[in-house]
């Protein structure tokens, strides 16, 4: 009879409590922030010793929040296996920077993810609903704060609002495989590179009508097979990763072919895989070699100045790195992306 009776007082009394057990976790969870590695940021510099040094490793990071626990599974935080849920970055591809805000397009975890440097607070696009992402690979944010992302898969550019919700598409292009992006702020321009037709989209966020169009396949000056990234430098000329071709393009702000430089190679001023551009302050161009993860320096010209990086997971080495991004302060934030992180370098300057 007592055995019975304490069952009942278990059945009736601590139960409900248990069913209410992850409950209370919900009300008490933590708001997750990123976390930045700043470990080494003194030691790291190219060249070395004796020559005067010219790019400095500043920080990583790597994650948007602590690892899910069992305790946070139970406390609805989702499925620990799905890239979508994951509290680190999964395949980092392409970076933009501006504010105090870090965006990065993140392929393998289906997303796109805003990071507030100053308050480490996370915000994450594409997740479900109609603005739910496939592949995303490029991403910028024009001066109203919109923000845009190519997706590679689904073949369209999402747009989301400063907050992150879901706005639309950028244009009724038919894109057969969208992928980088780069922002013209003086004549408020999204240009959109689309690989697999070979061409470059100047379109106006403001109502989606093109205003400019770039290429077509081939290997002559103004054409391209499989571009993939693209940047503005600092007076406006447009720089073109022209893959396949292994070279970059440079463009007037009409669109006219004007430059080129890098052919294929192992030297390092040949190309293996070129993917990020990006332009610093001096008007230098950086180009991400992906296969020789390696980041190579080149004057205006085409001449090589410096690379930097080399194969490996520790600070200052890369795997496979995509997207480059160069701010105003001449930071060069770069998607390291099967190392599942970003890096950041300072360009100390040339002269």
């Amino acid at each position: 009879m007592k055995l019975f009776k304490l069952k009942l007082f278990y059945l009736f009394h601590l139960l409900p409590l248990l069913t209410l057990f992850p409950l209370l976790f919900v009300a008490c969870a933590p708001v997750y922030k990123a976390n930045i590695d700043y470990a080494m940021s003194e030691g790291i510099l190219w060249p070395g010793q004796p020559e005067k040094p010219r790019i400095k490793y500043l920080w990583s990071l790597y994650s948007l929040a602590p690892r899910m626990s069992f305790v946070d599974f139970l406390a609805g935080g989702g499925d620990p296996t799905d890239p979508k849920a994951s509290r680190a970055l999964v395949m980092p591809y392409s970076v933009y920077f501006e504010g105090e805000r870090l965006y990065v397009a993140d392929s393998g975890a289906m997303r796109a993810t805003v990071i507030n440097i100053k308050t480490m607070e996370v915000l994450q696009l594409g997740i479900s609903g109609k603005g739910e992402l496939g592949f995303p690979v490029g991403i910028v944010a024009d001066k109203a704060g919109n923000i845009y992302v190519s997706d590679s898969d689904l073949n369209k550019i999402f747009v989301y609002d400063k907050d992150g919700k879901f706005t639309g598409n950028l244009s009724e292009v038919k894109f057969v495989r969208p992928a980088g992006l780069a922002y013209d702020k003086d004549k408020d321009l999204i240009y959109v590179v689309d690989a697999l037709d070979h061409k470059v989209y100047g379109i106006s966020p403001a109502n989606g009508s093109v205003r400019l169009i770039i290429g077509k396949r081939g290997d002559g000056d103004g054409e391209f097979n499989y571009p993939t990234h693209i940047t503005v430098d600092k007076d406006g000329r447009i720089w073109v990763t022209d893959t396949l071709n292994f070279r970059i393009q440079g463009f007037d702000r009409q669109g006219k072919f004007s430059s080129k430089f890098g052919s294929a190679g192992d030297s390092y001023d040949k190309f293996a895989l070129p993917k990020g551009v990006a332009a610093d302050s001096e008007g230098n161009i950086y180009v991400v070699d992906s296969s020789k993860d390696t980041v190579k320096i080149f004057n205006g010209d085409g001449r090589l100045l410096l690379p930097f990086g080399e194969e490996g997971g520790d600070r200052g080495m890369f795997w496979l790195p995509a997207g480059i991004f160069i701010d105003k302060d001449d930071k060069i934030y770069i998607a390291d992306t099967y190392n599942r992180r970003v890096q950041v370098f300072q360009f100390l300057g040339g002269k």
